[in-house]
């Protein structure tokens, strides 16, 4: 009797565990489904063989830029933080690398601004104004952020490109 409690009692904690997981794996399996070949999936119809292959030679250039950017900030918020700590802080040291600190954000977003002018270039008028209506859904974080340093573009308005 004590065996079949204990057999019942680990197949409910099994069942119960792999019940709680099992939402992770759907999620799992969207996300997979959305960068089906390799990209985030935006809806730019009609986009062809080589506009893909210069999006995401654009967007390696972008993404090794901006990683460029973001070590040299995370370099200068690290001076900052020594600077402020000081004993006796030294505000024109301070107020140089925010300074410093600044120009680099501007360097950014000039950056970001640079390759989404280039990625429109490649973009038919019919493509261009798909992709310009997606700018909302990219500050927000969702999907559609086709050549902004993401995966890249994998699909048209009507759902993935297929290979």
């Amino acid at each position: 009797m004590k065996t079949i409690k204990s057999k019942v009692v680990t197949v409910f904690f099994i069942s119960l565990i792999l019940f709680g997981i099992s939402p992770l794996y759907a999620q799992h399996g969207q996300m997979h489904d959305q960068k089906k070949g390799g990209g985030i999936q935006c809806n730019i119809p009609n986009l062809t063989e080589e506009q893909q292959k210069k999006m995401d030679d654009f967007r390696l250039v972008h993404q090794k830029n901006m990683l460029q950017f973001k070590n040299q900030m995370e370099v200068k918020e690290a001076q900052l933080n020594v600077l402020r700590s000081a004993d006796k802080a030294d505000m024109n040291a301070i107020n140089k690398n925010i300074d410093e600190f600044g120009a680099l954000k501007i360097q950014m977003m000039k950056e970001k601004e640079s390759h989404h002018q280039q990625v429109r270039s490649i973009l038919t008028d019919e493509q261009r104004v798909a992709f310009d209506m997606q700018k909302g859904d990219r500050n927000k974080g969702e999907f559609g952020k086709c050549g902004m340093g993401m995966e890249g573009c994998k699909g048209n308005a009507n759902g993935p490109k297929e290979k």
